[in-house]
């Protein structure tokens, strides 16, 4: 039997959504594909599904050598420019597109989604959610998936009615992300949210019992809107306060529903400057900071260095933070970068837990 194409198991891959199989099928092949426009727009449309935003430009970029005027590639390439805060060059991109296929829905809905929302400040919170990925590349259909589809769809429907329109009732308007009900405070336990023998230990913040129920309340809050930074900052000021044992073990809990986020997903991202001035408050906050790497230490398992943040322009070092990666990660030393990274504390030294790199290497 002959073996099939890697590039057709990769599409099927892709149109199931799983777009880390397509990129660990694809990325050892690129010599033998080399001169294939559609490995390259599979390889770089899977990484910006994965948020791996450095990947997707270098993926694009080797596509565009090869087809020059392709509109769904031009697309993607102005996705990146959004996401990156380059809304101009993201509209240029776009309007490209329109030279070529004047009918083209995807650019004439991103520009009236810009159009719409053209305050930065609006549009860069938006960017960051879901909402601009109805402008990403199109999934198509997996056909070998259809028939088995219909078969069960009434079937779903059926016993699923009630829950799909529960919870399609609560997206569109923003009901709880989670249920909180266990964290709800008892009449005895906001009786005593304060700790009673401050001598059994040091407090950072010496709080009063309104503000550490107000902290508490806001913590579930900005977590129910997604806002998990925002929360994590109340976490670590009750964590860090004359709150009672009670109050701290409950507002660690919720921590635990805290998740990762993505360089797409990230909110409420934090400067040096307000981290620097107290670590303590932000620590376990994620952040996304520009700069570049110096005294790296690095093997195939590991990725160590100082990280010079604000010093992308090479015109001002904000400071220097020492920075541990997972893994191999190629960086160029010589280039500007930013890092997705989680806020520690070291020695009493702020560092960064990182966990993904983006470096520009340009795209037209």
């Amino acid at each position: 039997m002959a073996q099939k194409d890697p590039l057709v198991i990769a599409q099927k891959a892709y149109s199931a959504h799983k777009f880390s199989k397509v990129v660990s099928i694809l990325e050892p092949l690129m010599l033998e594909y080399r001169d294939s426009f559609s490995f390259y727009y599979l390889l770089g449309s899977s990484c910006l599904y994965l948020g791996d935003l450095g990947g997707a430009e270098l993926y694009f970029k080797k596509a565009r050598n090869i087809k020059m005027m392709n509109p769904d590639l031009i697309n993607a390439q102005a996705i990146l420019f959004l996401k990156r805060g380059q809304t101009q060059k993201a509209v240029e991109y776009y309007l490209e597109t329109l030279e070529y296929v004047p009918s083209n829905k995807i650019a004439q809905r991103a520009l009236e989604f810009i159009r719409k929302h053209n305050d930065p400040s609006t549009l860069s919170m938006l960017v960051k959610t879901d909402a601009v990925k109805a402008f990403y590349p199109k999934i198509p259909v997996n056909k070998g998936m259809v028939f088995s589809g219909i078969l069960s769809f009434s079937l779903f429907i059926v016993l699923s009615f009630f829950v799909v329109h529960t919870v399609f009732f609560q997206n569109k308007t923003e009901g709880p992300r989670a249920d909180l009900s266990d964290f709800k405070l008892t009449v005895e336990e906001k009786n005593r949210v304060l700790q009673t023998d401050l001598s059994t230990g040091s407090f950072r913040y010496i709080m009063s019992a309104k503000d550490i129920e107000k902290a508490y309340t806001d913590a579930q809050i900005y977590f129910q809107n997604y806002r998990d930074n925002a929360s994590q900052v109340e976490i670590n000021r009750i964590l860090n306060s004359n709150a009672s044992p009670v109050i701290r073990q409950k507002a660690r809990l919720l921590m635990e529903y805290l998740k990762e986020p993505g360089f797409d997903t990230i909110t409420d991202v934090y400067s040096y400057a307000q981290v620097s001035a107290d670590p303590w408050l932000y620590q376990d906050c994620w952040v996304v900071w520009s700069g570049r790497v110096t005294n790296v230490n690095a093997d195939e398992n590991f990725y160590q260095c100082d990280f010079l943040v604000g010093y992308d322009t090479m015109q001002k070092v904000e400071g220097i933070v020492s920075v541990e990666l997972p893994g191999s990660v190629k960086i160029e030393p010589a280039s500007p970068l930013q890092i997705l990274g989680k806020i520690v504390i070291k020695d009493n030294k702020l560092c960064l837990q990182g966990k993904a790199v983006y470096q520009s290497i340009g795209t037209k």
